[in-house]
């Protein structure tokens, strides 16, 4: 018995995102109800850097080698790329920023908050560049089992490798949680390597013609990740600098409990990446079929977590992360677009169009920021939360726009499911012969 191997994929995706979010669940509760608000937002404050730092180094690194392993470049020029202009360049970036933040800055409130911790970014950095980017590679690559795999071995890692150092350093939680998230990066940047070795040749190699290319490439979309990132993350900053930790720490609440729903577009986008990316025969109706199944499934969960957040967050994470509930239901209508932002994005960088994806984000998030800190001194979290949405919303709307200009397709075409659609999926589930 034979299935749809697209199908059989996303299956598979949808089941790895499932028991990520059973294994981040389970550490976020331990870590909301040993460390408190205050140590949970500084947490998440350093965790959030460097992603920040990896986009502002190589924004378009990730872009520029996916697309190039989906056309079958050489991985050991691909790899280059990533330790030349990824992991080395971001290190040096971080050392000037952690002597700056230690230095010159040291009066900042993000620089106080943050103290000796700043230190630890020049190893989370590049771990992180190095992770993203072999994560990057297998999935481009096609080989979506290898990236799933990885993806739950991180959120194993990261879990058990906390409950084992908690129990040794129980009075010194906060030490227990970072050094569990570096431990995970580690081993899944290992495990990443070790992997594209047995699939591919993957000896350094320096071609100045391919490694011109790549960086021009990447360069068009460079500005597209930072501004993604800074939409993403410019709220922690803000809120980290004009409140306090305790406040962050009510955000990040809300914020995890929202991207937990970002199962259903990573579910989709995962096996679909590479023939997105390709823009092959039958895009033309795969895309927006993704789109209409997407958001249909996306505005479900939304309504779920609407109606069963505050007990959520309250069973999950204790009562005192209740005040995080108003700004999880002014997360959700962003939330809820952000579905259709992740299918658009790789259909436009597949369209060649990774220049207007820099312009729209950056005016995302531009508007995002504006947003923030008018809203926040008057609305606290809440005003972060609908600064958030307005810019997430209006983002997704203009990709809309373009996508639908370039290929044709009515817009209508792209936003709810159909009941065919409903008896095309059933259909397909079922195994033939």
């Amino acid at each position: 018995m034979m299935r749809n191997q697209y199908l059989r994929h996303l299956v598979l995706s949808m089941g790895t995102r499932i028991a990520m979010i059973v294994l981040r669940l389970l550490r976020n509760m331990l870590l909301a109800r040993i460390l408190g608000p205050a140590d949970r937002g500084l947490f998440a404050l350093l965790s959030a850097l460097p992603e920040l730092i990896a986009a502002f180094t190589s924004g378009g690194l990730n872009t520029a080698i996916g697309y190039h392993a989906a056309r079958q470049r050489p991985m050991g020029e691909l790899l280059t790329q990533v330790l030349v202009f990824g992991c080395l360049l971001a290190w040096f970036v971080t050392l000037a920023g952690v002597m700056l933040v230690n230095g010159p800055a040291s009066e900042l409130g993000l620089a106080q908050n943050l103290g000796q911790y700043s230190w630890l970014l020049l190893l989370a950095v590049p771990l992180l560049v190095l992770r993203n980017a072999l994560l990057n590679l297998h999935n481009a690559d096609g080989k979506v089992s290898v990236f799933n795999g990885l993806r739950l071995g991180e959120s194993l890692c990261a879990l058990l490798l906390f409950l084992v150092l908690y129990w040794l350093w129980q009075d010194a939680a906060l030490s227990a949680a970072i050094g569990s998230w570096l431990a995970s990066l580690l081993l899944v940047a290992l495990a990443g390597v070790f992997l594209l070795a047995r699939f591919h040749a993957i000896f350094p190699r320096w071609n100045s013609a391919s490694q011109f290319e790549l960086l021009r490439f990447g360069g068009r979309s460079h500005f597209e990740i930072l501004f993604q990132q800074m939409l993403l993350r410019c709220d922690y900053l803000v809120i980290a600098t004009l409140l306090d930790n305790q406040a962050l720490g009510y955000y990040v609440m809300a914020s995890a409990a929202a991207e937990l729903l970002c199962i259903v577009p990573e579910a989709v986008t995962t096996p679909l990446m590479k023939r997105l990316l390709q823009q092959g025969q039958d895009i033309l109706r795969i895309t927006p079929l993704a789109l209409r199944l997407t958001g249909t499934a996306m505005l479900c969960a939304c309504l779920a977590m609407a109606l069963l957040g505050e007990w959520l967050i309250v069973l999950l994470f204790g009562e005192a992360y209740r005040p995080a509930y108003p700004a999880l239901l002014a997360l959700l209508p962003g939330i809820f677009s952000l579905g259709y932002a992740s299918i658009l994005r790789l259909d436009l960088l597949g369209k060649q169009r990774p220049g207007s994806l820099s312009l729209y984000t950056g005016c995302a998030a531009a508007l995002n920021l504006v947003l923030t800190l008018t809203l926040l001194p008057q609305l606290g979290i809440v005003g972060a939360s609908i600064s958030s949405s307005i810019a997430y919303c209006a983002l997704t709307l203009a990709m809309l726009l373009l996508y639908c200009r370039l290929s044709g397709v009515a817009i209508g075409q792209t936003l709810l499911a159909f009941p065919s659609d409903l008896r095309v999926l059933h259909a397909q589930l079922r195994p033939t012969a």
